[in-house]
């Protein structure tokens, strides 16, 4: 059986595997030994483990310059398979200026434009908040 060609299965294995280390970082000890949490250095950490590979997957089959997609706070292998930077998506649950929110919200929730690629339509943190834009999106193109 020959691999599909549509799936660059490096690629995918290298989004779901920075994703879940991003989730390490924010969850667990630094050099401290005090976690990033307690620290109150991310206030809302908002994991993704056991998502990663079926976002990333599905983030490699979003390449077209006019494909949309409507992501919720859980959504960062997919973003990151889409475009987010590893420096982005540190700096966000931070606070930090510089990430995607510029430090004006919780962090993993963004849009993310992208002129020559797929884009990530603005992004809510309440649960469903994703279905919305994704319908105007699509009752657009039609």
């Amino acid at each position: 059986m020959r691999a599909d060609p549509r799936f660059d299965w490096r690629r995918i294995a290298y989004h779901a595997l920075v994703s879940r280390a991003l989730d390490d970082v924010e969850e667990t000890t630094n050099r401290n030994r005090s976690s990033v949490p307690r620290e109150h250095l991310v206030l809302y950490q908002f994991s993704a483990r056991g998502h990663e590979v079926a976002q990333a997957i599905l983030g490699s089959l979003i390449d077209r310059q006019h494909d949309g997609a409507s992501a919720y706070y859980r959504s960062r292998p997919l973003l990151l398979s889409l475009g987010l930077t590893i420096e982005d998506a540190l700096a966000s649950p931070l606070g930090r200026s510089g990430g995607f929110s510029d430090g004006r919200d919780i962090g993993v929730v963004c849009n993310l434009p992208n002129k020559n690629g797929p884009i990530v339509l603005p992004m809510s943190g309440d649960v469903g908040s994703q279905y919305t834009p994704a319908a105007g999106w699509a009752e657009s193109i039609r």
